[in-house]
């Protein structure tokens, strides 16, 4: 045997053993550090991408996949997520353990996919429109000139009366430095395999996610707080005497002191996510609705009728954190936001747009292997047919 035949032999050994303990460490109910063997693999500075790659394909995780279906399948996936999240904000070297504890979880997700009993949804694909023009994050000012902002070359903007800072990679904050005139607005435009924290004036925190654009004020003069949205954003709004508004067309949304996520994308319904605070909903010219925690809104772009459900907030906040999390939705709705991240068109055949799946992956993995995931699964192929474009078959 050549001697880099044992070696891989030696990885795929080790990957399979580490997989194991990984699943087991959730098991028992044990943080990272009560396993030591788990705890010293994270501590080592030369990890082999080999190995790495072994620990994260779906050949050796589908291996476990028959002992974790026996139990709650929901629960199971909902812990192993909150487990991820919690060791990601406690340690600082924790980004290579992300990276392979998401991978376990997007293959578990992935063979869990066709959960039964959730609503049937319908999407359209979403082309990347903000991809035609832009393919960096980019500012552009109230007269109109553009900034670049992977461009290091200008740190901060100082105007008369505020100051744009980076404060550090991909986060812009807004100061004011003196009196407030006029509404001035400045638009942050967010391309594909971005996302992008803007601090405005007021100290309110917007997340942007890939294939976004916000308008917004430099500083809000005047009795009110509006800012423009398309796209999908995460707000925590800071409180004031003034209101805050979220306007998408002709919806509004007025906040009261809160954090929500705002879904609204061309061709796609729009929804929205109370995690805490109250918001108020107004659809055109209807009556507003008053939304509770861990409440969303639906308001389906066909028909056009107003839905309120429970859901778990996380679910649909997750991408924040890095994370595709797909629960029991539709291929359609998946592949449109896949679409949006990379930066592609995927043509979906109209009778595999409510294949129902599940995926829990990180943003990081290739898109090729997220197809190959959901190819493995769903025996649905998904082929490239030129620049850019993908069609199911």
């Amino acid at each position: 045997m050549k001697s880099e035949d044992k070696e891989f032999e030696g990885y795929f050994h080790r990957a399979h053993h580490l997989a194991g303990e990984l699943l087991s460490t959730y098991d028992k109910n044990l943080s990272l550090k009560e396993n030591k063997e788990i705890d010293t693999f994270l501590k080592e500075n030369h990890l082999s991408g080999e190995l790495i790659d072994r620990l994260t394909s779906a050949e050796i995780h589908r291996e476990y996949y028959d002992r974790l279906a026996l139990e709650n399948q929901e629960k199971n996936l909902a812990l192993l997520l909150e487990r991820i999240r919690k060791e990601k904000r406690g340690r600082k070297k924790i980004n290579m353990w992300y990276r392979v504890a998401a991978a376990v979880a997007a293959v578990i997700a992935v063979v869990l996919g066709g959960i039964s009993g959730q609503e049937v949804e319908e999407y359209d694909d979403l082309g990347p429109v903000v991809a035609e023009q832009y393919t960096r994050p980019t500012l552009i000012l109230e007269n109109d000139s553009s900034l670049v902002l992977t461009d290091h070359a200008r740190e901060a903007i100082v105007s008369q009366d505020y100051e744009i800072e980076r404060s550090q990679e991909n986060t812009l904050k807004y100061t004011v430095t003196g009196q407030p005139g006029s509404l001035r607005y400045n638009k942050l435009i967010v391309p594909p395999k971005y996302t992008y924290t803007l601090s405005l004036s007021d100290g309110t925190e917007v997340i942007l996610n890939a294939g976004s654009m916000l308008r917004y004020p430099v500083n809000f003069a005047g009795d009110k707080r509006v800012v423009e949205l398309v796209g999908e954003a995460f707000f925590k709004v800071a409180k004031s005497d003034k209101p805050f508004w979220v306007r998408m067309g002709e919806n509004n949304i007025t906040v009261y002191g809160t954090q929500f996520n705002v879904h609204s994308r061309e061709n796609s319904d729009l929804e929205i996510v109370l995690v805490e605070g109250s918001i108020g909903f107004k659809a055109g010219n209807r009556e507003e609705i008053r939304i509770k925690p861990s409440q969303m809104v639906v308001c389906p772009l066909e028909t056009g009728e107003i839905r309120v459900r429970e859901v778990n907030p996380e679910d649909y906040t997750m991408w924040v954190e890095n994370m595709f999390v797909f629960k029991g939705q539709s291929l359609g709705r998946i592949l449109s936001e896949l679409s949006v991240w990379y930066g592609v068109r995927v043509e979906v055949r109209p009778d595999l747009k409510n294949t129902k799946l599940t995926l829990i992956t990180n943003k990081d993995n290739s898109l090729d292997e997220i197809f190959r995931f959901i190819t493995e699964i769903t025996n649905i192929k998904i082929t490239k047919t030129g620049n850019m474009e993908y069609k199911t078959e």
